[in-house]
């Protein structure tokens, strides 16, 4: 037998599951836009970052380029000394305070270095005179590598060979062997060759910690004389933290000798103004971390999904059972075979039946109905059964009801104000199984009946109908067959 269900089971699994996946794929570019924008700001935050940068060694460099002694900002004293072949010079105090201000203007922490040959040392050389004239602008390094945790340090490398740094750990990391090759670097005749221009080097790794710094230079001229050159240097890894925003890494790579990563996506060329270079900003693709960072930002959304797929499949089989529990309940209480109600069905349904001034109830019996099985089987007994309930059903009413309750045995119930008219109705009934019975057994058959009328008033159960009706049935069987008996 076949359970009458209202989904089939493979409905209520995939159904919810198309479902689920077209909100998963929702939840999947939501967290795409979401990386996209994430992207977006990264990259703004980036170049902000830069351009401030840009700003400040051009604002050093202008400092520099107009340099002159100052009697407003006085280093009083400076400690030396000498190492390694080298003279180290650094403020005797860590505060620079403003000549004659020092009650109006608070004091000021300074860190900055310089290192260059052993002359650097001597005050009658012409480098300490030329360092005398440009040391008032040390403390400017210091404030300035204070403006954003991202600026490394801060240099100014002179043409005479010595070195202004802030902070002093740079400063102190130099040897006689670099600062003596130090202008025959690259970045020196890119830089020199870049007048009016920034110059964007890196990353590269940066002394004594191997740091990948990106650097920022300008050339200090005074008229058309090369004083120097000017250096920023910026924490590649900390400018490019995203602090956990993105699954992936931030990168800046120098196309212009080098090339971008395999996994490299949403390239951007860095465009700062007043710069040189050929700087690309990429995101760094990982397909592991981006799903493990997809499932842990996107787990409530997730959450969701695995609800909606549970809860359509359970509301899904809910229906499912309902419309079986009407079946089954429907099946417990129709005859399978004619569709008509059983003694059950017919017994609930009186149970709550509204009733007329009279109510009649009949049993029918089909008359020799073991020879028709006899003479031509079974199947064709089975057709008659069926015939019969089809005719009972087309001749009578919507408020009648009719019953299907043993093997050749029918029972229809009516109710009405006139009793003529019931009992017009059940020999309608009987008039027509008869008149048609030859379309499904040769030479037809005939059917016999009792009817039981009562009024409402003296209403009584259905057991006690019955039996009447099935005595009246009797006395039909007994006197002829092929009738009714009120």
């Amino acid at each position: 037998m076949q359970v009458k269900r209202h989904f089939s089971v493979k409905f209520v699994l995939l159904m919810p599951l198309v479902i689920s996946l077209l909100v998963l794929a929702l939840t999947g570019k939501n967290y795409y836009d979401s990386v996209n924008r994430d992207i977006d700001d990264e990259y703004e935050r980036i170049t902000e970052a830069l351009s401030r940068a840009s700003k400040v060694i051009s604002a050093i460099d202008y400092s520099f380029s107009n340099y002159s002694k100052s009697g407003f900002i006085l280093m009083l004293e400076h400690n030396s000394q000498m190492k390694d072949g080298l003279c180290q010079m650094w403020p005797i105090d860590a505060l620079l305070l403003s000549e004659g201000r020092h009650h109006e203007i608070p004091a000021v922490d300074i860190n900055y270095m310089l290192v260059g040959d052993a002359s650097l040392c001597n005050p009658d050389s012409e480098e300490y005179q030329r360092v005398s004239g440009q040391v008032s602008l040390a403390p400017v390094l210091s404030f300035l590598h204070d403006i954003d945790s991202y600026f490394l340090a801060i240099h100014y490398i002179d043409r005479e060979g010595y070195l202004m740094s802030s902070p002093d750990t740079y400063a102190r990391s130099i040897t006689a062997e670099l600062l003596a090759t130090i202008k025959a670097r690259p970045f020196w005749q890119a830089t020199a060759n870049n007048r009016d221009l920034i110059t964007v080097t890196g990353p590269a790794p940066m002394l004594p910690s191997s740091a990948l710094v990106l650097s920022m230079t300008m050339p200090v001229y005074k008229g058309e004389a090369l004083q120097g050159m000017l250096s920023l240097d910026i924490s590649y890894d900390e400018i490019l933290d995203t602090h956990g925003k993105l699954a992936g890494e931030l990168g800046i790579v120098d196309t212009g000798y080098l090339s971008l990563p395999g996994n490299a996506m949403r390239a951007l060329k860095l465009e700062l103004e007043g710069a040189n270079g050929s700087h690309t900003l990429f995101y760094q693709f990982d397909l592991a971390k981006e799903i493990r960072n997809f499932f842990i930002f996107e787990r409530y959304s997730l959450a969701v999904v695995a609800f909606i797929y549970v809860f359509t499949v359970i509301v899904l089989f809910f229906i499912n059972t309902r419309v079986e529990h009407g079946y089954f309940k429907e099946l417990a209480a129709k005859d399978p075979m004619t569709g008509l109600l059983n003694r059950r069905g017919l017994k609930a349904f009186l149970k709550t039946a509204q009733h007329s001034d009279y109510i009649a109830l009949a049993v029918f019996d089909i008359d020799n109905f073991k020879s028709i099985n006899d003479n031509y089987g079974h199947d064709v007994g089975d057709t008659v059964i069926s015939h019969v309930a089809e005719q009972i059903s087309l001749n009578i009413r919507q408020s009648d009801v009719a019953a299907r309750i043993g093997g050749e045995e029918f029972v229809i119930y009516m109710t009405g104000n006139d009793q003529a008219l019931l009992q017009k109705g059940m020999t309608r009934v009987q008039l027509a199984i008869v008149a048609t019975s030859a379309d499904v057994v040769e030479n037809g058959f005939t059917i016999s009946g009792g009817v039981e009328i009562v009024t409402k008033d003296e209403e009584r159960g259905f057991d006690s109908l019955f039996k009447a009706a099935d005595e009246k049935l009797y006395q039909a069987k007994t006197t002829g067959k092929d009738k009714l008996v009120f």
